[in-house]
């Protein structure tokens, strides 16, 4: 199964992309495979992106990155533990914050 990921704004950097150009790629995923689990694997294989993201065990995930899977903002972790289905389409961007 592939998944297709987006990385938006500065989070490019995190996976070692220094262009203005978008970050667009296609990741294999077994099925069965959650957000999080996508999330773990990103981090694997993008040691920067590991170490900002689970900087903290205690952090939430969101305090690092908003999540959009197929156009919808997922706003609780639980959120994060959804089944990814083939084509299905993550976004990765920096996280919103306001008052």
């Amino acid at each position: 199964m592939k998944a297709t990921v987006e990385v938006m704004s500065w989070l490019k950097d995190d996976f070692g992309h220094k262009s203005w150009d978008k970050l667009i790629f296609e990741e294999a995923i077994s099925p069965g495979t959650s957000i999080m689990d996508l999330a773990y694997l990103l981090a694997d294989k993008y040691p920067e992106f590991g170490r900002k993201a689970f900087a903290d065990q205690k952090q939430n995930f969101f305090d690092y990155c908003a999540v959009i899977l197929n156009d919808r903002f997922l706003s609780a972790p639980a959120e994060l533990n959804t089944k990814l289905k083939e084509g299905d389409n993550i976004k990765l961007s920096p996280g919103f914050y306001g008052g």
